[in-house]
């Protein structure tokens, strides 16, 4: 008995012996091909790449439960949401029963602790979300009735340590983002009734809602205790409250889930009465120095958030919230000036069920500031139907003493806003144009005004003023200089302003602007102010026209500068109107001649903006526009050594760049370019054709009666024949020129011999005279027909002499037999010339093969500049995104890293399509010239 009960004893713990090293073993020996499976499962269920570095399995740690692990999780988008990751996990920790993994009723979670969590959500303006990534099933969508859940949530412990969440809405406009969150919740969620113990902690909690930041970096504070119905799914709340910097709200209540809605019955508010609490929530980049701030005053806060919330009803609950503020102060001891008697009392109710139904009611506010009292009052009803609102702004701002009461950092204020305003009615009265109806009236003036803020320009207001209708606002006077000196007296009126405050309506304006000087560079100082080379849509900063101002400026400026732009005398209409800014019968004097033009300058599409334009310019001079406009030096380099004073008439349409300038590459049109004459100071290809045609000493360069028409398309100017004169040499020139400075010309001439060196003339009397001696009459003609082919590269160009035809006379009177002599002779000479004509070629045609080799050197050298330099750009712009975000928090700094890798890698796209480009047309060179060579020897 004894040996039996020995043997099952040591069969016993040898089976649990091998059970612990099976425990052991199997998750080691089939670890890569469980982390495959899984993840082959997991990606198989979602709309997303999920993928993780390592899991674990433990079956000791939470014994008798099974502990699962995730190292490195990732869920990343696809599709529209292929560059933005969902989440990112360091870790992901559960917990299971390990006896529901071999039931059927479905696996039992007990605890989820996740750590270093990255988790970004967004909602584009489509309504697209990258969180609705669960793939839906036929088989989901049949046996979702009858089937049980494969998970069961039986919860007693979930923990989120150090992670971030955000949330950004793009069709709502609004972002909100909690970092370095701790999140912790107790209770067991297997009972039927609970006690559910929750606290939540961030040091860094932001919300930006249409561009305006209502918290920034604030600190919150929550803890949550409720008593939990599980099996009604009712939860009581005690002991709740929520901080935000300062200000603590208690909650009570209650919140049901029975089914999809959420009932709520909840009200809140705050027993603190220190008006300071209400200005912690002021963010620091509005309100500096909070740590010194003395303030007084007592503070009142409460509301309520009763009803249903329904998705499938579009409802939410009914929300009231009361707001006051009693005998408030504000003041820094470091400041002489106090903001005192500050007086607030706002009553707002939202209902849920019908939004027109919402009242804002800010019944007083009022504060003194210097002496000097200002109220304002106002209400607002029925907000989605017909507006119906009153208000009312009576006061004096004196930004002066406001700048010595308040730390304004490094901004500076002063001046004087006086205001005495009143309205009352419906926005359909304004639609209506029933301004009877309709009260608008009072004054807003400004003295002395003065705003200086880093990275803008300085704004000094030395006076305007308002006065208001119901139909329209009066600019009587508004005088101002922006920068450092560009002034500005404008004077008109704003139609439609009640509508455009309050329903985004398009505001009307018919202005008269006068200036003595605006200096545009100024005005955007920090936006670059040369000529794009390279075409880069990751990086435009254009001016954005708004599309909802409709404004007629009657324009008379006396001195316009831009860059290396001086225009005078600019007069005409400035028209912005649905996001385009117009130029309508608009002149200007520049150059030392005169423009008139009409220009649209288009940013609707703010990726993509673009110029249409119709110049006319009136006598300016060639050296002045070559060295104002770098478009003129990239398109027509030749125009350095020229000068004289042409007409011309331009048009043209191209994308800009962040200089708001044309974008070469992208430049499309065409014009008429006239002159009486052009003088060629300095020009290799004029300065080779004179020594290859031997031109004499008294032929001029001055060239006479110029009507040139071009195009211009995928950055080359293409130039129609035209005729010209230079001195006594008739000429008709043709051809093309581009960005990579190559040339292609055709130049047809007459030379009178009378033109032409005394070498070639005794070379044509000898000739004549050899002719002669064979019995031949031969007259030289007066005029020698040759045609030239200018290619090349503008500094290094190629002149080829054309081989034509040159007029003459002969006689027929000699007898046969001198004939025949005459043409062994011609024929002797004739090969013999050819021999020479093709050592020539062959000569020529190397010496093309040579410089078309060096060509596409240089171009691949350019090329590779031109893309170092963009890597190197996009990687400062790149690694200063990085570092403006850095102080913004981690999202902000993880979603720059994400933009700055974008960046850098659609640099680099430009980069290397830079260089492929520039060794195509090098290849592309190389084969013309080849070509040339070959066509050369053919041609004799």
């Amino acid at each position: 008995m004894k040996k039996i009960s020995g043997i099952i004893l040591k069969s016993v713990l040898g089976l649990i012996l091998v059970l612990l090293i099976v425990l052991f073993t199997v998750p080691v020996l089939f670890k890569n091909k469980i982390k495959t499976k899984v993840e082959q499962v997991i990606n198989e269920s979602v709309n997303a790449k999920v993928s993780f570095d390592d899991y674990k399995l433990g079956f000791f740690r939470n014994f008798p439960d099974l502990s699962f692990s995730l190292e490195g999780l990732s869920v990343a988008g696809i599709g529209v949401f292929e560059n933005d990751t969902l989440a990112k996990l360091n870790s992901l920790d559960l917990v299971f029963n390990l006896s529901s993994l071999f039931g059927k009723s479905g696996y039992e979670v007990k605890s989820v602790i996740i750590k270093d969590a990255k988790i970004k959500t967004i909602v584009l303006k489509d309504g697209s979300a990258n969180y609705d990534i669960v793939k839906e099933t036929e088989e989901a969508e049949t046996t979702e009735a009858t089937s049980s859940s494969p998970m069961k949530i039986l919860l007693k412990k979930v923990e989120i340590v150090n992670s971030s969440l955000s949330y950004v809405d793009l069709s709502a406009d609004m972002e909100a983002s909690i970092n370095d969150l701790n999140f912790n919740m107790k209770g067991d969620l297997t009972a039927s009734t609970t006690d559910l113990e929750m606290s939540l902690n961030s040091a860094d909690v932001n919300f930006i809602m249409e561009g305006i930041r209502y918290l920034n970096k604030a600190v919150a504070d929550a803890k949550m205790n409720l008593d939990a119905n599980l099996d009604s799914m009712i939860f009581r709340l005690r002991d709740n409250y929520l901080t935000l910097n300062d200000l603590k709200l208690n909650f009570e209540g209650m919140v049901a889930m029975p089914g999809d809605d959420i009932e709520t019955d909840l009200i809140f508010k705050t027993d603190q009465t220190s008006f300071k609490t209400l200005l912690s929530l002021i963010p620091a980049i509005y309100m500096t120095d909070f740590q010194d701030l003395n303030a007084s005053g007592n503070f009142t806060l409460e509301g309520s958030a009763i009803g249903v919330y329904s998705d499938a009803d579009s409802t939410l609950p009914d929300v009231s919230l009361k707001m006051a503020v009693n005998n408030g102060l504000i003041s820094y001891p470091a400041l002489p000036e106090k903001i005192t008697n500050i007086n607030l009392k706002t009553d707002l109710f939202v209902d849920g069920k019908d939004l027109d139904k919402t009242t804002v009611d800010v019944s007083n506010f009022h504060m003194e500031l210097a002496g000097n009292p200002f109220d304002m009052t106002f209400y607002l009803r029925n907000p989605m139907s017909d507006p119906d609102f009153r208000g009312s702004m009576l006061g004096k701002l004196d930004l002066t003493a406001l700048s010595k009461a308040i730390p304004l950092d490094s901004m500076v204020l002063g001046g004087v806003i006086d205001m005495s305003v009143k309205m009352a009615g419906r926005l359909s009265m304004i639609e209506k144009e029933q301004y009877d109806k309709f009260q608008a009236s009072g004054n807003l003036g400004i003295t002395r005004m003065k705003v200086v803020m880093a990275g803008y320009p300085s704004v000094d207001i030395k006076e305007a003023g308002f006065e208001f209708t119901p139909a329209y606002a009066a600019l009587t006077k508004a005088e101002l200089t922006v920068g450092e000196k560009s002034d500005f007296n404008i004077s008109g009126r704003l139609e439609n302003y009640i509508p455009y405050l309050f329903s985004d309506a398009t505001i009307k304006g018919n202005l008269a602007l006068r200036s003595n000087t605006i200096d545009v560079s100024n005005l955007l100082a920090g936006i670059a102010a040369d000529t794009t080379e390279v075409e880069d849509t990751t990086s435009l900063a254009v001016v954005k026209i708004p599309q909802n101002i409709d404004f007629d400026f009657n324009a008379l400026i006396n001195n316009l500068i831009y860059g290396k732009i001086r225009a005078k005398d600019v007069k005409g209409h400035i028209l912005v109107r649905d996001g385009v800014l117009t130029l309508r019968e608009t002149g200007m004097n520049i150059l030392g001649g005169s423009i008139a033009m009409n220009a649209d300058y288009d940013t609707r599409d703010s990726l993509k903006p673009f110029v249409k334009a119709d110049l006319s310019l009136q006598s300016f001079g060639v050296k002045e526009a070559f060295n104002t406009f770098n478009t003129i030096q990239k398109l027509a380099p030749a125009a350095a050594g020229v000068d004289g004073r042409v007409n011309a008439k331009l048009s043209f349409q191209s994308l800009l760049g962040s200089d708001m300038m044309p974008v070469i590459q992208t430049i499309a049109g065409g014009g008429k370019l006239q002159s009486n004459e052009i003088t060629v100071v300095t020009s290799a290809a004029f300065d080779q054709m004179k020594n290859l045609l031997k031109l004499g000493d008294s032929f001029t360069n001055v060239f006479k009666d110029l009507n040139v028409s071009f195009n211009l398309k995928d950055g080359r100017v293409y130039v129609s024949p035209f005729d010209t004169k230079v001195g006594n040499i008739k000429m008709n020139i043709s051809g093309d020129q581009g960005l990579d400075q190559t040339m292609n010309y055709i130049i047809k001439t007459e030379v009178p011999r009378s033109e032409l060196g005394s070498s070639v003339n005794t070379l044509v009397n000898s000739l004549s005279a050899q002719a002669a001696a064979f019995g031949i009459g031969f007259k030289p003609a007066d005029v020698m027909k040759i045609n030239v082919k200018i290619s090349g590269v503008f500094g290094k160009p190629v002149v080829t002499p054309l081989f034509g035809s040159a007029t003459g006379e002969s006689s027929t009177g000699a007898v046969a037999p001198v004939k025949e002599v005459a043409k062994q002779a011609v024929d002797n000479a004739i090969d013999t010339g050819k021999d020479k004509l093709r050592q020539e070629a062959e000569a020529k045609g190397d010496e093309l093969i040579r410089e078309a080799e060096q060509q596409g050197n240089r171009l691949r050298e350019e090329a590779a500049k031109g893309a170092e330099t963009i890597r190197k750009e996009a990687d400062a712009r790149a690694q200063k995104l990085i570092d403006d975000a850095s102080s913004k928090g981690t999202v902000a700094k993880l979603a720059a890293q994400k933009a700055a890798d974008t960046m850098r890698k659609e640099a680099d796209k430009r980069a290397s399509q830079l260089e492929q480009e520039a060794d195509a047309k090098a290849n592309k060179l190389l084969e013309e010239a080849k070509a040339k060579k070959e066509d050369l020897l053919n041609k004799i």
